[in-house]
């Protein structure tokens, strides 16, 4: 909820329920052993995981839904990388931000990471280093057409790790903004006493992808063992793998690999782009005038059928507008599933007692990532066509005498210029991408006790740069320069690509003088940073009352977070592109990317919370069926400068045992997710894409000249987004309940099970420029229009079209406005269950048994005014049931957020043996890009949608440890194998053929680690 004063600020209490880490990472005291739940047993009692109450000492653990991950738990995934390592996590969503998904200039690339617990966003997951925030990655991107951000979990290494803590329930009123759908902490070793060194080695069967890890430690006491020192090191570096070396990537064409399927022959399973060295272009002169009959054509070669007119070397022209399916591109070619990739990290945390009451405490960290990818080759924008001068050299349509004018036509003598409006500098070369990052993190501070109050304080700074480089682009100006030469050093683009296969490659490339001239490098740099101070005091026995000693916790905190974004001056409009032919301007000179201006915002935060912990009951109190009960109040205020926001949420959690090992616990909460800084600062960025103009196909179905609005033709189409400061934080409510069961009659046996509801309102984001043409329709068919579809004034050609119609003459369109606004409302509802059994030692060694699980119910998604207008239009029969509105209604399983979600894990101990099994499972989606060609008749929304398989894999290890007193001593050999079955991702119409988001393409993969200590 939103206030405008802070009059309410007193009735702030509080606590959580869910979650308590230690406010110290660097403790000395044993680590939990629970990869799910982690209980407080008698051999770890002085483990204290807190990641959602600040109150020091609170031995609340068994009422916190808190999935925890001990080095243990951490070693059976396998993973290599943070990112790997948070996938694992069954209530991870989908991974927005990976390399997959990044391919182009405006989105977040490189070697990076993301977290979106829950499902409930990429942005609203608040991730911790130690407690303290970390700071967001610098790149950003678009999902559902709005800008989100994230911190980077390729920023935490596996090796570093103590433990991980997920808290599985929104903590706004105890961390603030972006802890909508939970907290993630990750706790570092701290306090060694010796050292080691590690070298890890991987491949990935039957292909050339390999990697290796060497990193060290050493950690030492010093003033009298009142000061500890430990410093890390590691350096990781991966060779990379090409498309080609896995059949679902290596071409956009996958029909041969549903062959035998419902979806045998589906077109849709053909995804080579129409834009190749096989271009299409428009004469500027009248149809008749060439054998084409048509002054639209494209190239292809001569023995494809409709040829026209022979362009020489193999090459032809055929009359029409769009190239036919074989002539088209695959955009996979000589490109890269996996980067290569360099990380370097280091670490250093200190921790010395000034006094037996106050400690000071240092972390310092410095991280870097290097990585390098081929990507297709740079496209024209549909909207961004180039002018062909009829004077060209390579002109074939140029004036009589002219070197390569064609025969057989009867274009004035003065010959006319062509438009290029789909092309594909293939020759140029793949798009030559290397993002490098730099973070560094600092934090110091003083933690201890004043009588019987805790306290902590302390400062963080943490900054992240980005400098992302795309060598072999192209600049609009310097091509559309050595097109229109005169002589034969211009560049000819009507000399077509590979004959056999035209979608491979391109074997007449122009001369390398030539493409040298357009070659262009172009960059993006960004760059955040947090600047953080907090003081927080707790005492865990402020007063007796007859269950217990209450608990109090309160602090104060102060943020400062900027971010920029700073693009090619080709990008950002200092250089524009001006068509020299047609007149046309276009704010980017990069051929293939729309125009982004520099943007770049900051802000500041001031929050205060506190909570309160009540033991109303205890066991020593004999109330029948109430062993404990436990209630827990927190609440938090916090002020945002940019937006002149302040936001006040409250929490209230409650426990009941109702006899010893069954306690239920339950939730309720309110949060809050400020806009972040791109979305506020964005003064507009435009993006081209392809959209269907409803208005004028609903003239032609009218006329006759359209069977439906199905088969509207798309045209490329400008839309502006921009940010606002009157964008407010989304309001979000939590409620969770669960039960906890202990069976003394199982001793170490925890089994848990959590239902969990969240409905967010004023959700950010964008209309859609699709949905604002489909309104512009609607209120058109009334008698009105939408005013963020700006059209030009209708020509004589639009006013015969529109003439007969229920349709008042419009002209085409020239942008679509489409702001970020608070939109839409979202309810999403699901469980999670957990066991951990640590198994009784029976003579044959020790035995843990671990399961987690994430059952996803419903996720559903509700219209806001705009969309609701178009949903009526659609059900009382205004609008053709062909005009749909997307991501609306019930969004489970569609496009990812499968059901079920599960890991599970057998570990096993005998002397120096140690085998570990690690399972996890992800399950069915729809792909909606993909529809039946024959329609079932079908109740089931989604029926005809292609249905992406489910995947489980399976990790299997074994360790030999050495403990003796040679040299030896302290050395362990760890053998693995990941995806032990060699399971391939689930296919799925996407750029590579599978969901990156949800799925991994490296297969079976063998593991070799050698670790010494001393």
């Amino acid at each position: 909820m939103r206030i405008k004063t802070i009059a309410r600020i007193g009735l702030l209490g509080g606590t959580s329920l869910l979650a308590a880490t230690t406010a110290q990472a660097q403790t000395t005291a044993p680590a939990p052993a629970a990869a799910v739940e982690q209980p407080v047993t008698e051999e770890d009692e002085q483990v204290i995981v807190v990641t959602g109450s600040q109150i020091q000492g609170a031995q609340i653990n068994d009422v916190l839904p808190v999935t925890v991950l001990d080095e243990q738990a951490i070693e059976n995934t396998g993973a290599s990388s943070g990112d790997e390592l948070f996938r694992a996590i069954p209530q991870a969503g989908t991974v927005a931000f990976n390399e997959q998904n990044a391919t182009t200039q405006n989105s977040a690339r490189g070697d990076v990471g993301s977290i979106n617990l829950r499902d409930l966003g990429t942005g609203n997951t608040l991730l911790l280093i130690n407690g303290r925030r970390m700071t967001l990655h610098p790149g950003f991107q678009t999902e559902l057409l709005v800008p989100v951000v994230s911190s980077d979990t390729n920023e935490i290494a596996p090796g570093s790790i103590r433990r991980i803590e997920v808290l599985r329930d929104g903590a706004s009123a105890i961390y603030g903004a972006d802890a909508v759908a939970g907290v993630i902490n990750t706790v570092l070793k701290g306090n060694l006493n010796g050292g080691f060194v590690e070298g890890d080695w991987r491949a990935s069967d039957g292909t050339s992808l390999y990697s290796y890890r060497l990193s060290g430690g050493l950690g030492f006491d010093f003033g009298g063992g009142r000061g500890n020192m430990t410093v890390y090191g590691g350096y990781y570096y991966e060779n990379g793998m090409p498309t080609s070396e896995r059949e679902y990537a290596a071409d956009e064409n996958r029909l041969p690999l549903v062959e035998g399927t419902d979806f045998e022959g589906d077109a849709s399973f053909n995804n080579r782009n129409t834009f190749g060295p096989f271009g299409q272009f428009d004469i500027q002169a009248p149809s008749s005038r060439t054998p084409i009959g048509d002054d639209d054509f494209y190239l292809q070669p001569d023995y494809f059928p409709g040829c026209r007119l022979d362009f020489g070397n193999g090459v032809c022209a055929r009359n029409g507008t769009t190239p036919t399916t074989a002539v088209r591109y695959n955009q996979n070619y000589d490109g890269t599933l996996i980067s290569e990739k360099k990380r370097y990290n280091a670490m250093a945390l200190l921790n010395y007692e000034l006094t037996s009451s106050l400690e000071a405490y240092f972390e310092g960290s410095f991280y870097r990532s290097e990585s390098r990818r081929n990507n297709e080759a740079s496209a024209i924008l549909g909207a961004v066509p180039i002018g062909i001068s009829r004077n060209a050299y390579w002109n074939p349509f140029g004036p009589v005498g002219s070197p390569n004018r064609l025969p057989g036509t009867t274009i004035a003598s003065g010959g006319a210029d062509v438009i290029m409006e789909r092309y594909r500098f293939v020759d140029v070369g793949s798009r030559d991408v290397s993002v490098d990052k730099d973070v560094y993190r600092l934090v110091g501070g003083l933690r201890g006790n004043f009588g019987s109050w805790d306290f902590d304080t302390g400062v963080l700074y943490s900054e992240a740069r980005t400098d992302d480089i795309a060598r072999n682009r192209v600049s609009l100006t310097l091509a559309q320069e050595a097109i229109n030469r005169t002589g034969p050093d211009a560049y000819n683009p009507f000399n077509g690509g590979c004959l056999g296969d035209p979608g491979e490659g391109d074997c007449t490339p122009n001369p390398e003088s030539v493409m040298d001239s357009m070659r262009i490098d172009v960059f993006r740099k960004g760059g955040t940073s947090l600047a953080l101070a907090d003081f927080k005091v707790s005492r865990d026995d402020l007063f007796s009352l007859p269950g217990g000693n209450l608990g109090v916790a309160a602090g104060v905190e102060w943020r400062r977070e900027t971010f920029f974004d700073d693009r090619d001056p080709r990008l950002d409009g200092t250089i524009t592109f001006t068509d020299s032919v047609t007149g046309d301007f276009n704010g980017s000179d990069v051929v293939g990317t729309s125009p982004s201006p520099d943007t770049s915002g900051e802000r500041e935060v001031y929050s205060a919370f506190a909570e309160v912990f009540v033991p109303l009951v205890s066991p020593e109190m004999n109330i029948p069926l109430v062993e404990e009960f436990n209630v827990q109040l927190a609440g938090r205020i916090e002020r945002f400068t940019d937006i002149d926001e302040t936001a006040m949420v409250p929490r209230i959690a409650a426990s009941w045992t109702t006899f010893p090992g069954v306690t239920l616990r339950g939730a309720w909460s309110e949060g809050f997710r400020a806009p972040n800084l791109v979305q506020v600062n964005d003064e507009g960025t435009t993006r081209v894409n392809t959209r269907d103009d409803f208005v004028f196909c609903q003239a032609q179905v009218e006329k006759g000249l359209l069977a439906n609005l199905g088969a509207c033709p798309g045209a490329s189409t400008v839309s502006f987004r921009s940010g606002t400061e009157n964008l407010v934080p989304e309001d979000s409510e939590s409620i969770n309940l669960g039960i906890v069961l202990e069976p003394e009659f199982i001793p170490g046996l925890t089994l848990t099970a959590d239902y969990w509801r969240v409905k967010q309102t004023g959700l950010v984001g964008t209309f859609g420029d699709d949905n604002a043409i489909a309104l512009d329709l609607l209120r058109r068919l009334n008698g009105d229009t939408n005013p963020n579809v700006i059209r030009a004034d209708p020509t004589a050609e639009d006013i015969a079209l529109f003439a007969g119609t229920s349709l008042a003459p419009a002209g085409s369109i020239i942008q679509v406005l489409d702001p970020y606004l608070n939109l839409d409302s979202r309810v999403s509802k699901g469980w999670d269950f957990g066991l951990f059994y640590r198994v009784p030692d029976f003579g044959l060694g020790k035995f843990r048994l671990r399961f987690n699980a994430a059952r996803l119910n419903s996720f559903v998604q509700s219209a806001g005014p705009d969309s609701q207008e178009l949903l009526e239009g659609i059900a009382n029969g205004e609008l053709p049931t062909d005009v749909t509105v997307g991501g609306l209604g019930e969004l489970l399983e569609v496009d990812g957020r499968p059901k079920w979600r599960f890991s599970g894990s057998v570990n096993w101990e005998s002397g120096p043996v140690d085998v570990g099994l690690f399972t996890n499972y992800v399950g069915e989606v729809w792909d909606t890009s993909v529809t039946r060609d024959v329609l079932l008749d079908t109740d089931d929304p989604n029926g005809n949608f292609f249905r992406v398989k489910d995947q489980m894999t399976v990790n299997l290890s074994i360790a030999y440890s050495i403990d003796n007193d040679t040299a030896l001593d302290g050395t362990r050999l760890r053998f693995a194998i990941n995806n032990l079955f060699d399971k391939d991702p689930p296919l799925a119409d996407e750029q590579f053929g599978y969901y990156s988001e949800l799925h991994s393409a490296r297969g079976r993969v063998f593991h070799i680690e050698l670790r010494k200590e001393f």
